[in-house]
């Protein structure tokens, strides 16, 4: 092996385990956050959610900050996860890349409701012209439109999965068993997303049989690429090394 490929290859190394630190970040924030929504939000009941909202401050602050962090990091991951595969499919790569970066847009624009609905309940100087059970009604509006824009990104990060999945499969930079697992989640997500808008009363058993994939593939692929990196085929390198 040249120098010159030694030190790409070492690149590609470095970037694949920076990867994986970020997946498993994305990943446990991505359990967080949500957890505490569901946790917090009470259906058809304004007043009560906004009582739990009240009681617990810190909490929903807490998952308003890890929804911040999620949509930073997804970003960055775009771009990672493009240089590292470049190389098993461009035009794959950056259709990849590009409907990570759509979810992360669609969450982060639908961010703002949720720290609009944290400012109607614990602000309310924010807007005082209002009575409080206005407040809470705006507030859990917020939230529900949050929850729904929520849904609409998985469609984007479902289809992110599988194709990413698929440049897995293809490149074998991983055991390929991730690469079929990640497109099956893919799947799931985007099958999940879809169902919680337009089928009534969906939910339970099927979501956790469509979404069981993602826990399995992602947290798989984010501590293999995080303790081993990547296989390297000689040669194959990301583009993007310097």
């Amino acid at each position: 092996m040249s120098a010159s490929a030694y030190r790409d290859e070492r690149w590609t190394q470095r970037l694949a385990r920076t990867t994986g630190l970020l997946y498993l970040v994305v990943f446990v924030l991505g359990m967080f956050a949500p957890i505490v929504l569901e946790r917090l939000l009470v259906p058809g009941d304004p007043a009560g959610t906004a009582g739990n909202v009240l009681a617990s401050p810190g909490l929903f602050g807490s998952s308003l900050v890890s929804w911040v962090v999620i949509v930073a990091v997804d970003v960055a991951m775009a771009a990672t996860f493009y240089l590292i595969l470049e190389p098993a499919g461009r035009a794959l790569s950056l259709v990849t890349a590009a409907f990570r970066f759509v979810y992360a847009a669609i969450l982060g624009t639908f961010l703002l409701d949720l720290f609009d609905a944290f400012l109607l309940l614990t602000r309310p100087e924010h807007a005082a012209h209002l009575a409080a059970v206005e407040r809470q009604a705006m507030a859990f509006s917020a939230l529900e439109t949050f929850s729904a824009g929520f849904l609409l990104a998985l469609v984007f990060f479902g289809a992110h999965l599988a194709s990413l999945g698929v440049l897995l499969y293809r490149s074998r930079y991983v055991p390929r068993v991730l690469g079929v697992v990640l497109a099956a989640a893919g799947v799931g997500y985007v099958v999940h997303g879809l169902a919680s808008f337009f089928l009534a009363g969906y939910g339970g058993a099927a979501t956790a049989v469509l979404l069981a994939p993602a826990v399995i593939g992602e947290l798989g692929l984010a501590l293999w690429m995080l303790v081993k990196g990547v296989r390297i085929t000689p040669g194959v390198v990301s583009a993007g090394a310097t």
